[in-house]
């Protein structure tokens, strides 16, 4: 892959982009009624796309007698909570979780491009993301970003990741330079939010037409078309 003039970033949601799992959901909301002390409701919703935070204030809704409410000291004992436990359930084989196919070498082509930066941009919590990503031997590769933690409001989170990056290349990195991608139109949003670009991978929650519908970018079927993506929009 050839470099673009200037640095350049990538950031890279996590769920559905480069992990996938199965039965985090039923342990995600088993933490939290133990932490709030509260029942949880069942989402009615399509949840892809959402902050943990959101997912929090949706699970804990009490019509009846009112939610608990999610302080920082509590949103703060959930992310240890749930880290701890995603950890535990991972090496106990009580969740399954595996980077998606090619991860890795997309991820790794990417980093060995001249002035392409790579980071996360994702909702999930700080410390349960750092978990999956490590769990799916992604982590070395992507230690800057932004998270569920710094704001509930997905289409905050690129430019915080941004900023990050900047800090960590000692540069400034251009907003129309960098590149999101993700599986969902909350991936998208959130990058025109803040000038960026987007590339959308099918084949998860949202099927290729509703993504197409959107407007990306680029949309592509898998990880392994990625770096021939990320080339075309430099």
């Amino acid at each position: 892959m050839s470099s673009a003039v200037g640095p350049r970033a990538v950031l890279f949601d996590v769920d559905g982009t480069l992990v996938r799992s199965r039965g985090i959901a039923e342990r995600f909301a088993a933490v939290a009624a133990e932490v709030f002390e509260a029942q949880v409701q069942p989402l009615a919703e399509r949840s892809d796309g959402w902050t943990d935070p959101e997912i929090l204030a949706r699970l804990l809704r009490d019509p009846g007698a009112g939610a608990p409410a999610i302080t920082p000291r509590l949103l703060a004992r959930f992310e240890l909570a749930w880290a701890r436990a995603l950890r535990d359930a991972i090496a106990s084989g009580e969740i399954e979780l595996a980077a998606l196919p090619r991860a890795g070498d997309a991820v790794a082509a990417l980093a060995d491009v001249p002035g392409l930066h790579l980071g996360v941009v994702t909702g999930n919590l700080r410390a349960p993301a750092r978990v999956k990503l490590a769990a799916a031997g992604l982590d070395a590769s992507l230690r800057e970003g932004a998270y569920g933690s710094d704001s509930p409001v997905r289409d905050l989170l690129p430019g915080v990741a941004l900023e990050r990056l900047c800090r960590a290349a000692g540069g400034d990195i251009d907003a129309a330079a960098t590149i999101v991608v993700g599986d969902t139109p909350h991936d998208l949003r959130a990058a025109r939010a803040h000038g960026m670009r987007c590339v959308l991978i099918a084949g998860g929650a949202y099927d290729r037409s509703e993504l197409a519908a959107c407007g990306p970018d680029r949309l592509v079927e898998g990880l392994a078309e990625l770096a021939g993506a990320v080339e075309d929009l430099a």
